[in-house]
């Protein structure tokens, strides 16, 4: 069976969800696809499993309760510069598609499910792991990057008894950000009681953990392994290798249409841009792609991407953390650090996404 499209967005994470309601507020006929039946605030996602109670089922809605053209429940298995192959054996062709399908963690997939296809199965997928994680005595979190940060701030906050242990190979937390904010970050940890064990790499052997450097032996109940995101371009593989890095993003150009093609742009984690693979970048690239492809269609002239520079605010616990932002440095600002604690922003990439009733 064949359908068709004027645009088909592939992905309805932060940036494929923000471009369809973009979209669609110029009458663009679009049809958004996922392989998932609901759309997922993955910055709730840590607390969720933290915390279960404090935000609930919130951060996920479907996506047919908000997205305002079609949507389809499908995988993209192939794509070509004017057909989409999907799993079923269905195939979509289109006038020009957006590719938007993000990232994953093979080893995480807690953070950004690689199972939980459905809303239910997502809600209690989150569940169970917040069950699990109330039975524990000892945590072990490989990789001190934002995400094993944020964790392991979350659980030394809402479970004191749980000795939580945060590994990473590098020589400090936070390696890519600022000197300043690694300490800060530091200090906050450690007061959660949180054990940081930098210039460690653990690897598995033997139902343990053991750090290749030094043969120590960490055994853990639970052990959250926060590395290896990987894009999710493995649908180009086949037709449109070209277009793939050495790491398999998306080669983009300045107005974020992918290299060699005439019919396919890229946004968001999946695409090799400058700026940092987070919420706060993918959907403003969103909201630009959609004015660029307007006016594209109107005969106007498009603006090129400017990279975002530099950010990050990082939950540590739920009433600290730490902020990275251009022209201030790092600021532990009360007001600042509650904006993203208070909710996790779930109200805000809501708003964002014109969802009402929250």
């Amino acid at each position: 069976m064949n359908t068709t499209t004027h645009t088909l967005i592939i992905g309805g994470g932060f940036a494929g969800a923000t471009l369809a309601q973009e979209l669609a507020k110029s009458n663009i006929a679009t049809t958004l696809i996922d392989r998932k039946d609901y759309f997922e605030v993955t910055m709730a996602t840590l607390r969720n499993i933290a915390d279960y109670d404090k935000v609930k089922d919130t951060p996920r809605i479907r996506y047919q309760d908000f997205i305002s053209g079609e949507f389809i429940q499908a995988t993209v298995t192939e794509l070509t510069e004017n057909t989409a192959q999907l799993e079923n054996g269905h195939s979509i062709s289109f006038q020009q598609a957006i590719i938007a399908t993000g990232s994953s963690y093979p080893s995480f997939s807690i953070a950004k499910s690689n199972h939980a296809l459905t809303l239910e199965e997502r809600n209690q997928e989150l569940k169970n792991a917040s069950l699990e994680l109330a039975k524990a005595k000892t945590v072990l979190i490989i990789g001190a990057g934002a995400v094993g940060v944020e964790l392991a701030g979350d659980i030394a906050y809402s479970y004191p008894n749980i000795n939580v242990t945060l590994a990473d190979s590098s020589d400090s937390v936070l390696a890519s950000y600022s000197k300043k904010t690694q300490q800060k970050a530091t200090k906050q940890l450690q007061a959660l009681g949180v054990n940081i064990q930098t210039n460690h790499y653990y690897q598995h052997q033997n139902d343990t953990y053991i750090d290749k450097h030094t043969g120590h032996q960490l055994n853990a109940d639970i052990t959250y392994i926060a590395v290896g995101v990987k894009a999710n371009s493995q649908f180009m593989q086949a037709q449109l290798n070209k277009c793939l890095s050495e790491h398999g993003l998306i080669k983009v150009n300045s107005d974020f249409q992918v290299t060699g093609t005439s019919s396919l742009w890229a946004i968001g984690d999946v695409a090799n841009l400058k700026d940092l693979k987070l919420a706060a970048a993918a959907m403003p690239q969103a909201k630009e792609l959609a004015a660029n492809l307007i006016a594209k269609q109107q005969g106007k002239k498009t603006k090129a991407h400017k990279p975002m520079p530099e950010m990050g605010l990082i939950p540590i616990g739920q009433k600290k953390g730490v902020a990275q932002i251009p022209l201030f440095g790092t600021v532990t600002w009360q007001p600042l650090i509650n904006f993203k604690n208070k909710d996790l922003l779930i109200n805000y990439v809501f708003k964002g996404l014109a969802i009402k009733d929250i």
